[in-house]
Formats: structure tokens, C-alpha cells, sequence
């Protein structure tokens, strides 16, 4: 995978003129080839691949702007087109009420010519299909709405329909988005009009936001009781800022990018403004591709801060000195919540009380489990993790609910520069201590593949005993170990880039406010714990030596759907509870070289005992499976592991405990 260097600082103050500030990179048309099903090539677009197609409804502007997309022309299997010349102001077309899953199937051939196909998902009828019908009745493109809430999904190939036989581009967009496009369409009023271009339409003067690159904040959800009323932790500052691109023809002056944030208490009124903000640009040419709207002084950050419950919109605009000739996607707005006793890192269903997800997805080849999660920081004290919330789900070949899976989750607090290792913002072996450990074995008619599932019983790494998790002030990371096969849900729309951008210009500090990334799939001779690991999900950045550095495609939506909810009010402390300790496990020699001498002790035997390594840095590095065990003495040769901090996990039939050794070279 090639990386893409585009976006360089814009290294001023909103009030500073940018003589000094270095360009952004001129982007090519076309970047290689790839590979569809069956085998043909086909260009492969700069924009498209790399950042992603402008894609926005041009008309009516009550529904006009941009809207978050997936396309059956990325990922692993693609299929159908991607665009390369645009599609400028097309109107929609709907099949008769009642024939919308069915995707024009029994329609009059050619009365989808020159239009866009708007179907929804379901009915029966694979994507790969409903796309047929659609360029079999003329239509130029295909816009499929999802029929289930949280946004849109991958579209799989399927096994029904020939996907090479389809030539024309696929997209798939959010059921909110959709049905509101349906009801005017269905009103007879207006016909909805899409644009989806590569890059430009054209036009003289077009400045636009780069899709989904809008700057957060730390969490899509946080308690209230960590916000409070004001002096929050660094880690909870806000930055104002977004990526975005000169798709016109002339030069722009005077370009400014304004942010307004307003909290909303309970989530209705009419809000109150908290803070504006704004960052001017002098000239961006057509030579410049995207840049980075961000004020790199520590003075761009400011503070949230709630008492309640409530939301906070963050509403962006971009404005230059002329008259923009395409103004649909010239203003954007970023939603995140205050809430009872939620952390979520990604979005969240609050009427499902679940995290929202509409992607899976997996690391490592699938020849080991991942282990992955989301960062939190929480500020107060004297609150406990009480339940876990997250999904898996397997892969296409199976069908079925994933039961007998064995999931164990990770509660690791990550103190900057612990040990021997200087507090530098990046997370380093040593840094990382195993606060709690649970596991849960899925079973029973609610442990269905893709749907969520709640976890409670984390408990205490030593004994395996359950406890009562007091979360004290600083950083923990929520790591979920998933089986191979299977896939952890994610996001799939929300961006955690242009924050750790922007908060990396002013302050040189790696924000872990989104995801660690995950290990490669065998990094028992590869790997360095001393490296460190980076707040970007993707084996194609390096964000500690490149901060610009990446593939804004690949890492969009990459946010683990992992939410924590806390007991606010918890009547006993952290400690296990008093139970008899049937698990006893030693490890000797510690610190070790070669190998290390495993030592377990059950009070009754097990069916299974798994004995997992993870790394410093909580990465998966190996397992092995003994059967029928009760007590048991052996060997475990770690000859290829570098030296470092490891954490031997034991899971029985009932429990998992854990160990800590060192390695030493």
C-alpha cells in the first residue's frame, strides 16, 4: 500500500498571514491499478482510493451537503466502478412504492436511463443484484439506502449475481440520510440530485470539505460528572479544525474556515454558543490539493465543559473571497455527548442503548485472534466500570451466532513515562499495567453474529475473582481479545485523524483519544516493544516520526464500537471479593531469557487451559491449549521474543488469571 503525504501544517494563528506556510501536495488523476473480481484492473483514483469521492446531494438545499458513503468499489473484493468523471447534479429515480428492496426488478427497461437508481437494502436481494436490475434499466449509478440504523455498511459481493458483469458504481448511504431524500421524492415535490466526482466539477471558484474530515472531541460520549463545570485535563481540550480542498479552477484568497460550538442542555433548545473560532488561509491554488485548517497555537484549544447531560455541536463553514460556485459542501457540522455514566468512543444508538457500528473488522491475516479497543481518559475518580458493550461477528462463509467463542477483555491503565521510559506521549513498553481482566464464553439465543452484547464480570487479574473496578483518574485502554474468524465491530463513519492532526501542530502531543493499533499477526521476532504504538489504526502510518503520513480512506470509520458504562455510585471498593482462590499459577524465572517455567495448580480439573502472551504494549503474540487438566508443569520457550514487559493470561473452563514476567537479552 502506497502512503499518501498531503496534508502539510498550516503553521499560523487565525489572525497571522500564511506567507511562510508550506503547500499542500498537487494530487494526481490516477494512482496505479487494482484488482476486481475476476480479475481485471482497472485505474485506480487518486481521490477516491486514498481520501474518498466527494460525494454530496447538490439539490434541494433543505437536504443539500455532503453525506457519509460507502462504496462497493473499496476494500478487499471491490466491485463495480469507481467514478472518474463526474456525476454533476444527477436526479434520483425510485422504483413504484412497495418495489423499493427489489432494485427496479419488473421495471420498464431504460426508464432508469441517464438517472441514478435510489433502492433500499433487504428484500431479499443481494447488493451484486439489485445493482443489475439497475443498469439493466439504464441507470448510470446506484445509490442503495440501508434499512437499519447507524449508517452505511460494506456491500459484500454475494454468490446470486455475477459482480464483474456490473459497470456501473455502487454506493450505499445511512437510512437517516436516505429515508429523509425518500420522503421528498415520494411527496412528488422535488427529486432529489446527487453529485459524485473524483475531484472537481469544473467550476472556477470551489472550496469544499474533505468528507468526514471534520476535528472532534475526545469521545463521541462522556459522563457528565468527568466534563464538570470547567478546568478539564488536557487530554479533554478541544481542537477546531478540518481538512479541506480547492476543487476549482482559479486560486482562492481570503479562504477562512469558522467553527461555532454550542451545548444543547438535555439535547433541545436552541444551544449556547461556548466558543468560535476561525483560521484564514491568504491564497490556496489549484496547485494545492487539501490542507489542514487548523490554528497551530496551543491558544486554538479550548475547554468543554457541562454540569448535565446535553449535547455539543461543533457547526463549520468555509467562506473565501469570491462567490463559491458549488456551496453544497462548504458547511458541515460534528455532534458529541454528555451523558449519565457513558464513555463511547465511537457513536452511540440511545434509543437501542448500543454502540453503533457498520463495519467489522479484523487484523493479522486471521491466523491469530487481535486483540483492540478504544482510549479513554477519565478525570474524576470514585466511579467503577460496571458493563461493556461491543459486537463480533464472523466471517461471510459462516453463518449462524458465534457460540463457544471465548472473548477476554483487557482493562490496561497507561501511565505516561512509568518505569524507565520518559513521558513523551507515546505509549511504550512499561507503560501499560493490567488493572482488570474478564472473559465470557458466548452462548445462549442472544449471542448472534453482528448483534451487541453486553459484559459484565470483569474481575481481578491475579485470582481471576470477580471485583468491583474503581476507575481512578488517567488513561485506560478497553482492549477486547477477538477470536480468529471473527471481527470487532467498529464505526464505520467517525474520523479520528483530524483530531490527532490538529492536536499534534499545536501541542506536539500524540492524542490517544481514538485507537491504538493493533499487532501484526506474528510479532514474536518483528517487533519492538520499545517502539511504541501509535494512536492511528493502520499499518500504513507511522504518526510517531511522519505526522502526515497516511491513507485518510483507510483509517476513516476505524473506531472500535466499544462502550463502557460506569457506576457512578459504587457502595464497595476495588477489591475482589472474597472467594477461594482455586487457580494458582507461578512463573520462574522472571525476569527470563530463554524460556519460562509454567507452574499451574486447579482445584478441579479443567476441560481446556489456554495460555495466551501479550506483550507490553497489549498486543496479541502467541496461545497454546492444553486439555484436561488439573495440575501441570512446563516449559514455554520465548527465545524469539524481544526484550520486555509480557502478560501471561491462563483461562480455564471458569476463569482467566494473569501473570506478569520480563524478558531480558
Amino acid at each position: 500500500m502506497k502512503q499518501m503525504s498531503t496534508l502539510k501544517q498550516l503553521l499560523l494563528a487565525s489572525s497571522v498571514a500564511c506567507a511562510s506556510v508550506a503547500n499542500a501536495q498537487i494530487h494526481p488523476l490516477a494512482f496505479g491499478s487494482r484488482t476486481l473480481i475476476g480479475g481485471a484492473t482497472a485505474e485506480s483514483n487518486w481521490y477516491a482510493d486514498y481520501v474518498g469521492l466527494r460525494f454530496v446531494v447538490s439539490y434541494p438545499s433543505s437536504l443539500a451537503g455532503p453525506k457519509v458513503y460507502s462504496h462497493a468499489g473499496t476494500g478487499t473484493t471491490p466491485w463495480g466502478t469507481t467514478v472518474t468523471t463526474p456525476i454533476n447534479d444527477v436526479p434520483i429515480i425510485m422504483p413504484p412504492l412497495g418495489g423499493d428492496t427489489l432494485a427496479g426488478s419488473g421495471m420498464t427497461p431504460g426508464s432508469m436511463a441517464g438517472k441514478i437508481a435510489y433502492v433500499y437494502r433487504g428484500g431479499g436481494v443481494e447488493f451484486v443484484c439489485k445493482a443489475l436490475n439497475c443498469q439493466a434499466g439504464g441507470a448510470i449509478a446506484v445509490v442503495i439506502v440501508n434499512n437499519q440504523n447507524g449508517g452505511p455498511v460494506g456491500m459484500g459481493a454475494g454468490t446470486m449475481c455475477s459482480a464483474p458483469s456490473v459497470t456501473i458504481p455502487v454506493f450505499m448511504i445511512s437510512k437517516e440520510d436516505g429515508d429523509m431524500i425518500t420522503s421528498q421524492y415520494r411527496s412528488g415535490t422535488d427529486t432529489a440530485r446527487f453529485t459524485i466526482t473524483p475531484w472537481g466539477l469544473g467550476l472556477a471558484n470551489d472550496a469544499g470539505f474533505v468528507s468526514g474530515a471534520l476535528a472532534g472531541s475526545h469521545a463521541f460520549a462522556l459522563p457528565s460528572n468527568q466534563l464538570g463545570a470547567s478546568s478539564n485535563p488536557f487530554p479533554y481540550a478541544m481542537k477546531d479544525g478540518a481538512f479541506i480542498a480547492n476543487y476549482g479552477t482559479n486560486d482562492l484568497t481570503g479562504v477562512t474556515v469558522s467553527s461555532t460550538t454550542k451545548f444543547y442542555a438535555g439535547g433541545t433548545g436552541s444551544g449556547t454558543t461556548v466558543h468560535t473560532g476561525s483560521v484564514n488561509l491568504a491564497s490556496f491554488t489549484v496547485a494545492d490539493s487539501i490542507y489542514a485548517m487548523f490554528d497551530a497555537s496551543t491558544s486554538g484549544e479550548y475547554d468543554l465543559a457541562a454540569s448535565g447531560p446535553g449535547r455539543f455541536d461543533v457547526e463549520y463553514n468555509i467562506t473565501h473571497s469570491v462567490t463559491d460556485d458549488f456551496p453544497a459542501d462548504n458547511s458541515e457540522k460534528i455532534s458529541f455527548y454528555v451523558t449519565d455514566s457513558l464513555y463511547s468512543k465511537g457513536r452511540y444508538d440511545f434509543v437501542k442503548n448500543e454502540p453503533i457500528r457498520t463495519i467489522g473488522l479484523s487484523y493479522g491475516g486471521g491466523t491469530n485472534p487481535f486483540i483492540w479497543g478504544p482510549f479513554y481518559y477519565v478525570k474524576t475518580g470514585g466511579t467503577a466500570l460496571q458493563t461493556l458493550k461491543y459486537s463480533i461477528s464472523m466471517n461471510s462463509a459462516t453463518v449462524g451466532a458465534p457460540l463457544g467463542a471465548t472473548i477476554n477483555f483487557y482493562l490496561f491503565k497507561w501511565v505516561d513515562g512509568s518505569g524507565s521510559q520518559p513521558e513523551d506521549s507515546v505509549m511504550q513498553d512499561g507503560e501499560l499495567s493490567l488493572v482488570s481482566l474478564g472473559t465470557q464464553t458466548l452462548s445462549g439465543p442472544t449471542d448472534t453474529s453482528g448483534a451487541t452484547i453486553t459484559f459484565r464480570g470483569m474481575g481481578d487479574p491475579s485470582t481471576g475473582a470477580p471485583m468491583t473496578v474503581m476507575l481512578d483518574p488517567g488513561w485506560y485502554y478497553m482492549a477486547v481479545e477477538v477470536p480468529v474468524g471473527f471481527f470487532l465491530g467498529a464505526d464505520g463513519v467517525m474520523h479520528p485523524l483530524p483530531r490527532v492532526y490538529g492536536r499534534a501542530l499545536s501541542s506536539g502531543i500524540l492524542d490517544y483519544s481514538n485507537m491504538v493499533r493493533p499487532s501484526a499477526d506474528d510479532i514474536t521476532s518483528s517487533t519492538n516493544p520499545a517502539q511504541g504504538n501509535i494512536p492511528l489504526p493502520s499499518t500504513f502510518s507511522n504518526y510517531i516520526n511522519t505526522v502526515d503520513s497516511f491513507n485518510f480512506a483507510n483509517t476513516k470509520g476505524v473506531i472500535p464500537a466499544v462502550a463502557m458504562i460506569a457506576n457512578n455510585n459504587p457502595t464497595i471498593d476495588a477489591v475482589p471479593q472474597v472467594v477461594n482462590v482455586d487457580t494458582r499459577v507461578n512463573v520462574f524465572p522472571n525476569p527470563a531469557k530463554e524460556s519460562l517455567q509454567i507452574s499451574l495448580d486447579l482445584d478441579a480439573s479443567s476441560n481446556k487451559v489456554t495460555y495466551t502472551i501479550v506483550d507490553g504494549l497489549g498486543r496479541f503474540v502467541s496461545k497454546e491449549a492444553h486439555n484436561n487438566v488439573k495440575s501441570e508443569n512446563f516449559t514455554l520457550d520465548i527465545s524469539k521474543l524481544a526484550s520486555g514487559n509480557y502478560f501471561l493470561i491462563v483461562n480455564t473452563d471458569t476463569k482467566a488469571v494473569a501473570r506478569k514476567f520480563v524478558v531480558v537479552k
